[in-house]
């Protein structure tokens, strides 16, 4: 049996002793991230804030199976930010940076049909050329999710709703609860809130992305700030087969959301307790451009040190091979950097031959 067709839908209930620990213990890793943002400078707090745009929008595409371009939605995000000038831009990215800030930055007016079908329109900027589907408007047949070949296919779910009707009804209970006074945690208002619309699944495609902006939103909401202070999607991307399964999971059976609301409230905990090591890296590339703000660098090098400040991409080091691929550049000049940035003391190299690897001195500090 499907969730939607127990006689309870959608009157969800949980087990408010069981999940209270786990609430706790989520309080307790969200509530000093926004004490800390506020002992940032403004230009710190747009920095911080642009690694979890970042990390959300390249993390939240990646559990749909695509894969946007780092250095795009770095574009997109400083660009909306003020904080620089961008030059490298794609459509569909730069789209759904637009969606998560639209839906954070402006969290006061209620949600409606005709507000998260202009979501759904940003979400999908360009009409798929291979699947066929309506964008900005409810479907109007069956949903299922499937997996396996065509002929041997399992259903993992089929949603509420065969027609566009049935579905603006569902939608229509969801806003009036979601729109109404709740009594609650806030925290458990945004976990209910991202299972119950992926569940209702409303529209042809773009349901598990609008799920989590929804979800990112109700986050601020209980934050009670525009600033968004952790990423939510990373960290189901980095649980993506148990973030299926709990949903799966709980799709079939009745209406009694505790172990999911549990499992929400553990994410939502490691979420913050990740943006703390963003605070640290944030005071430390102040710190590191405060040390080197007469060093001359050159665009190259520029480029290399932003990504080692503001990832862990190269968290065991970068070889010149890597480094020649991420500025374009040939061998003779990736030496020719690379030893400078060592005798200007902001790497340090280890290893030998070809193998010989660098690492930024502050950070490994």
């Amino acid at each position: 049996m499907w969730i939607w067709e127990d006689q309870n839908w959608p009157n969800f209930t949980y087990d408010n002793e069981a999940i209270l620990p786990i609430l706790e213990k989520c309080i307790q890793a969200v509530s000093p991230l926004k004490q800390l943002s506020n002992m940032l400078t403004i230009d710190q707090r747009l920095d911080w804030e642009a690694a979890v745009l970042l990390d959300e929008t390249l993390s939240s595409a990646k559990i749909e199976g695509e894969l946007f371009d780092r250095d795009s939605v770095r574009s997109s995000i400083v660009n909306k930010l003020g904080i620089s000038q961008g030059n490298k831009f794609h459509q569909q990215s730069d789209s759904m940076v637009e969606l998560l800030l639209r839906a954070i930055r402006f969290v006061d007016p209620e949600l409606n049909h005709y507000t998260i079908k202009a979501w759904h329109q940003l979400l999908f900027p360009i009409k798929p050329l291979v699947t066929p589907m309506t964008i900005g408007e409810y479907r109007n047949d069956k949903m299922q999710i499937l997996s396996g070949r065509y002929g041997k296919q399992q259903v993992h779910f089929q949603a509420p709703g065969i027609n566009q009707q049935q579905v603006y009804d569902e939608m229509s209970l969801f806003f009036h609860w979601l729109n109404s006074p709740y009594e609650g945690s806030a925290y458990i208002r945004a976990a209910i809130a991202k299972f119950w619309f992926v569940t209702i699944h409303p529209f042809d495609d773009g349901n598990g992305r609008l799920s989590r902006v929804l979800a990112e939103r109700c986050l601020a909401e209980a934050e009670q700030t525009n600033l968004r202070l952790f990423s939510l999607s990373s960290v189901f991307e980095a649980n993506r087969n148990e973030y299926y399964q709990q949903l799966e999971n709980k799709q079939r059976g009745d209406t009694d959301l505790t172990k999911w609301i549990i499992w929400f409230l553990s994410q939502v905990e490691q979420a913050a307790l990740n943006a703390k090591l963003e605070f640290e890296r944030v005071i430390q590339t102040t710190y590191f451009w405060h040390k080197h703000q007469a060093t001359q660098l050159n665009e190259r090098q520029l480029k290399l040190i932003r990504r080692l400040l503001a990832t862990d991409d190269f968290s065991e080091g970068i070889s010149r091979s890597k480094y020649k691929a991420l500025v374009k550049t040939s061998d003779a000049t990736a030496i020719r950097d690379l030893a400078s940035l060592v005798d200007k003391q902001i790497l340090a190299s280890f290893g030998g031959g070809r193998s010989y690897k660098y690492v930024l001195i502050d950070k490994k500090n």
